[in-house]
């Protein structure tokens, strides 16, 4: 019964964006109303617990507004300045093809933001530039989400592992196992993904354009997943995005700009280039922030000094708050070194900056919103576990009655109970916090293997970031794309599903 009940906000929510095609401003609070009467009256939390979730969810809203204000502050100054028309022309004289430019930006570029910074940044910053170079915004919103997927389990230089695994008591071996194992499915599943994206970019185009294109975006696919898998293999959890992504890069742009494996009318694009100097000074603000933020996660002195500097509001009324700040970590302080780094360099003038916050505010107005109640129904969430009904949380509720349920083909199903704790929270990591305990502990039951278990946990977490609402919040309002939420989902619910499933199948295989 507890299992049915805990479904209920999410049934509702997804009823609401999908089948009823409303707003996410309008179905988020309904769905927090909801799980506020079930934590009220079912698992009895006091308001106490109550006011210390609101105060949680109030940090981690700064924390994720301040990573969409900088990086939409930096592309509008860029934009306002005239910058980022250099850097449009050296991206075009690659290709002008929106189907190069997913491949691109969609798969390389967030694939290596996804490895150095997580957090929802890389869909932060793909999908405007996508809409930047004329791609219309549901596309790009879309594109960017379902392209971020395969780097998540490696995000932020293998947090979702370091962090999200910390509480096992796992060996090295069993580690090393579990992250060879995820890099391998998701290797084989890539290009699944990079066609499922051009797909996504060819909607409403003419036919042929996707059956075409398909040779070049399997090999986007295997320029990610081969470098992927390798460092996977020979170094851990913490490079494989990264190195994967600079590779895919510029494999993509190198193809693409010869032409390789492209319709014959596609080659060579004739554009007006920027003057060298021009285009090189409009990369330096981007440049800064890469360095730093690769140096901050790469360099484990530097790594753990900055970590260090954080504030954390400690108590409400004898509960230890969960969430702090950690001010230079996070990536919205490297957006802000980017961003200080045009205003210097530019000389940009009070003018272009206050257009440029215009029209960043424009664009935040209502994903505010949504992120507001998204976030106090996940910080809800994770706070129900201290309640006076002597109740697991609700998610554990979930999860427990979702293993229960499937019994001997858990296996086959258990990456969506990593993409549920993704779907729920917006984090691989928080869902592996959540979740890999209990899918340990099912696997011991059930004799299945533990590393292929957490394998599959890592997988179901990184393609869950696809369909929740916190992300697509957060990529929709860098967008500006507003009340479409349902139908991003309606794109990106499909590739999560299957690669669920064809991880199951490749884990029963393994």
């Amino acid at each position: 019964m507890l299992f049915w009940l805990t479904l209920v906000p999410f049934v509702l929510l997804f009823v609401w964006l999908v089948p009823l095609r409303r707003p996410a401003f309008e179905a988020a609070p309904i769905a927090y109303l909801a799980t506020l009467v079930l934590a009220v009256l079912v698992w009895q939390i006091s308001g106490t617990v109550l006011v210390a979730s609101l105060l949680d969810a109030a940090i981690v809203f700064v924390e994720v507004l301040l990573i969409i204000l900088m990086a939409l502050l930096v592309l509008n100054v860029m934009i306002g300045t005239g910058h980022m028309s250099a850097i449009q022309s050296v991206i075009a004289s690659v290709s002008r093809d929106h189907r190069v430019l997913a491949m691109l930006l969609g798969w390389g570029l967030v694939g290596f933001v996804e490895g150095i910074a997580g957090f929802g940044t890389p869909a932060v910053l793909a999908a405007p530039l996508l809409v930047y170079f004329g791609m219309r915004p549901l596309k790009a919103v879309a594109i960017a989400l379902i392209g971020n997927s395969t780097a998540v389990p490696f995000g932020a230089a293998g947090t979702p592992v370091i962090i999200g695994f910390a509480g096992l008591g796992l060996d090295a071996e069993t580690t090393r196992s579990a992250v060879l194992q995820t890099a391998v499915i998701h290797t084989v599943l890539a290009p699944f993904i990079t066609l499922f994206m051009v797909w996504v970019a060819t909607l409403g185009e003419e036919r042929g354009r996707f059956r075409e294109f398909v040779p070049f975006a399997v090999l986007s696919a295997l320029a990610f997943g081969i470098p992927y898998l390798l460092v996977a293999w020979l170094v851990g959890p913490e490079l494989p995005a990264i190195i994967g992504g600079v590779v895919a890069m510029a494999v993509i742009a190198l193809a693409a700009h010869r032409g390789f494996l492209l319709p014959g009318h596609e080659r060579r694009p004739e554009v007006e280039r920027a003057p060298v100097g021009r285009v090189l000074l409009a990369f330096v603000p981007f440049a800064v922030m890469a360095v730093a933020l690769i140096a901050s996660r790469t360099i484990m002195p530097l790594r753990e000094a900055l970590q260090s500097v954080r504030w954390s509001p400690g108590e409400f009324h004898g509960i230890e708050l969960g969430q702090s700040l950690a001010p230079l970590y996070t990536p919205y302080f490297y957006f802000g070194l980017a961003l200080l780094t045009v205003l210097i360099l530019f000389r940009v003038s009070r003018a272009t900056l206050g257009q440029a916050v215009a029209a960043t505010w424009g664009k935040l107005r209502v994903a505010a919103i949504v992120l507001a109640f998204i976030i106090a129904l996940t910080q809800l969430l994770l706070s129900s576990g201290s309640n006076a009904a002597g109740l697991p949380s609700m998610p554990q509720v979930l999860g427990q009655g979702l293993a229960e349920s499937l019994g001997g083909t858990f296996v086959m199903f258990s990456a969506f109970l990593g993409a549920l704790g993704s779907f729920m929270t917006g984090s691989a990591t928080v869902s592996n916090l959540l979740f890999a305990q209990l899918q340990a502990d099912t696997a011991d039951a059930l004799g299945m293997a533990l590393p292929t278990v957490l394998a599959l946990q890592l997988i179901g977490a990184g393609v869950g970031n696809m369909i929740s609402l916190h992300n697509i919040a957060m990529a929709a309002g860098a967008a500006g794309l507003q009340a479409r939420e349902g139908q991003v989902i309606r794109e990106t619910i499909i590739p999560v599903i299957v690669v669920c499933l064809g991880a199951g199948l490749l884990a029963l295989a393994w």
